[in-house]
């Protein structure tokens, strides 16, 4: 279970923005190098110093071992040895060599661990307890007649310390072996090493974190630039430049950027002209169109059928205008002209001019909106943005149904809902609503919310599909809030 969460852990970070990523890669390669070279330098440190110690201690001992002399092994045979001047003077010799080597302890002992002076005062004869002699093997090769060291020991009270041993001979005989406990000072002095590398590690992780926490700024806050301004390029907004970020690949990137935002704009433009005078020579001709056929029309009697063709040409000729009128206001660039504008007008506008489709198709208006609340936006855009959500929810509910329109303050923004109780959309189809020309219904032009969300953008809102279902549509736009005048 740890360790699922480990790397479920490991996976979130792997996933995290690039900042975090970077930041913690920093931190744990510091981290990894810090605590291998803190390893490998305190057991290299270690290990020199065992072997420092080691040499001293082998010559310590050999130095003492050649003054103690071989005649020690008769103190064991002599009553009243400790007594004795040899005794009392040997002692005294090892006493005066464990001064002056910072020894804790020296003693002498026999073949069989008899033990024969002792600095410490333990009993001369008596057997060394196998726990004095902490390495036999190191023992058996003092004696065999060549000086050892042990390994690093602690004592009952925590004291580091290593034993050397060197032989006592008798011509080529070994006849008895000491033995000197020097403590490990180097032991405290690594210790000391390790927690300068434990505050080496802490200052050098901090200093990873404000550094890689630098360096994911200086990363991160060029790519968010370069992030919004694709996704103002993607709304459409290509008169904003993309901003300068240097001379580096993120520089070169955004310079891309940018060439590619000047050669849309120009082709936008193009296409905007373009169609503008399609559109018009499209116009034009229309017009005529719809004078004679009216004129023609006048000249017919009321009941003769050929009237009534005609009245449908009128008919179609209108709509197609409609349409193209339309078109011209999706393709031509607008700027607004802000103003604080009461939210409660813009709606009864907007269903005022449908009023007979409405009544036609048996559609009740509710409109919950209080009467102080204003948004800033450009009048006559915002009135047909709202105009065309109303006309787009009654062409939905052909058979009738509620229409409303709701407003409403939600934390720093206006939230303006359309909602209708038609059949709604289905669900393939929701993600391609705003696109231009795209249309469900057989004769429309598609460029109704197409419009809808350019005009919302334009005014500095947001136009979002809430929901759609069996019980309908509804529409949400999201406006700065702005305080209503008194």
């Amino acid at each position: 279970m740890g360790m699922a969460k480990l790397f479920y852990r490991m996976a979130s970070i792997l996933r995290a923005p690039i900042g975090r990523r970077l930041i913690f890669s920093f931190v744990v390669l510091v981290l990894c190098l810090t605590a291998f070279l803190g390893v490998v330098l305190v057991q290299l440190a270690r290990t020199s110093l065992e072997e420092q110690m080691s040499v001293k201690l082998k010559a310590i001992a050999e130095l003492v071992a050649s003054g103690v002399g071989h005649d020690v092994v008769r103190l064991k045979a002599n009553d009243g040895w400790e007594n004795s001047g040899y005794y009392l003077g040997l002692k005294s010799r090892l006493e005066h060599a464990k001064l002056a080597t910072g020894a804790s302890r020296i003693y002498v002992f026999n073949r069989f661990f008899g033990n024969l002076v002792d600095t410490d005062g333990s009993l001369i004869g008596q057997q060394v307890h196998h726990s004095r002699i902490r390495d036999l093997r190191e023992v058996e090769l003092a004696l065999s007649g060549k000086p050892t060291c042990s390994i690093l020991f602690y004592s009952d009270n925590g004291i580091p310390y290593m034993t050397g041993y060197a032989p006592v001979k008798k011509n080529e005989e070994i006849v008895a072996v000491v033995g000197i406990d020097i403590g490990a000072g180097f032991v405290d002095s690594i210790q000391i090493f390790m927690r300068s590398v434990i505050v080496f590690l802490v200052i050098g992780v901090f200093l990873t974190v404000i550094i890689a926490w630098i360096m994911a700024l200086t990363l991160t806050r060029p790519i968010q630039k370069l992030v919004y301004a694709a996704k103002e390029i993607g709304k459409g907004d290509l008169e904003r430049n993309v901003p300068n970020l240097g001379n580096d690949e993120i520089g070169y990137l955004a310079e891309s950027l940018d060439e590619m935002r000047r050669g849309l704009l120009d082709r936008d433009n193009q296409l905007r002209q373009m169609l503008g005078g399609v559109a018009h020579e499209i116009r034009n001709p229309l017009g005529g169109i719809e004078i004679y056929a009216g004129l023609i029309a006048d000249d017919l009697p009321e009941n003769d059928e050929r009237k009534l063709h005609i009245q449908k040409v009128i008919q179609e000729v209108r709509k197609l205008d409609d349409v193209i009128s339309e078109f011209l206001s999706f393709a031509k660039p607008s700027s607004p002209d802000f103003e604080c504008v009461s939210l409660l007008d813009l709606s009864r506008d907007a269903t005022f001019f449908l009023s007979p489709d409405l009544e036609k198709s048996g559609i009740k208006v509710q409109i919950d909106i209080p009467p102080k609340m204003v948004i800033w936006v450009d009048r006559e855009q915002m009135k047909r943005a709202l105009f065309n959500l109303v006309k787009n929810g009654t062409q939905a509910m052909p058979e009738g149904g509620c229409l409303r329109i709701e407003g409403r303050k939600l934390g720093e923004q206006i939230l303006i809902e359309v909602s209708d109780t038609g059949d709604g959309i289905a669900e393939e189809m929701k993600n391609k609503i705003f696109h231009p020309f795209f249309t469900t219904r057989e004769r429309g032009s598609g460029l109704g919310l197409a419009i809808v969300s350019k005009l919302v953008q334009e005014n500095g809102g947001d136009l979002i599909l809430e929901r759609s279902g069996p019980d309908g549509s509804a529409f949400r736009m999201y406006f700065p809030f702005v305080e209503s005048e008194e």
